[in-house]
């Protein structure tokens, strides 16, 4: 009986050890997942909170056609980025504020694409470049570091963009 109750105690703690190496392997996993999605949108988050200034200053300095058309085409890959990062940001960790803010990437993402076909595009842009800076003063951190109530306001002003 003695014999039976070591059997089980030693199996209970080889289970026990096994299950604690799959957890943390995993939960190391879903840390390389987040760290590369961070550092993915790094780069596309610097660009766009740089937009509406650069699109301002473009517009005023009455930049060719073909240069801003330019601009306008680059930008929605950076949101397109944004948008695909937040969502695995979401799926790493279930936070919601990644789901929002994958919501206003898309609402940039489109509003861009929608002003860049457009035969009036430096009207609409000169309409919405207010709303493109405050989203820009939103992004001055790395995309983990955005507050739940950071991303809700920029969800607000994504839904305002008008094309």
């Amino acid at each position: 009986m003695l014999l039976l109750i070591i059997i089980i105690l030693l199996l209970v703690a080889a289970y026990s050890g096994y299950v604690t190496f799959e957890w943390r392997a995993e939960k190391e996993k879903i840390n390389v997942i987040k760290d590369c999605a961070t550092d993915l949108s790094d780069h596309p988050l610097l660009e766009i909170a740089d937009a509406g200034s650069m699109l301002e200053n473009l517009i005023e300095n009455n930049a060719s056609d073909e240069i801003l058309r330019e601009r306008i085409r680059q930008y929605p890959v950076s949101a397109r980025t944004l948008k695909n990062s937040s969502l695995i940001l979401y799926k790493a960790t279930e936070d919601e504020k990644h789901l929002l803010f994958r919501t206003a990437m898309a609402n940039f993402e489109d509003f861009l694409i929608s002003v860049s076909k457009r035969h009036d595009y430096r009207i609409v842009l000169k309409e919405n470049l207010d709303i493109m800076k405050n989203i820009g003063k939103e992004l001055k951190k790395r995309i983990t570091d955005l507050t739940k109530e950071e991303v809700e306001k920029i969800l607000e002003l994504s839904a305002e963009l008008g094309a």
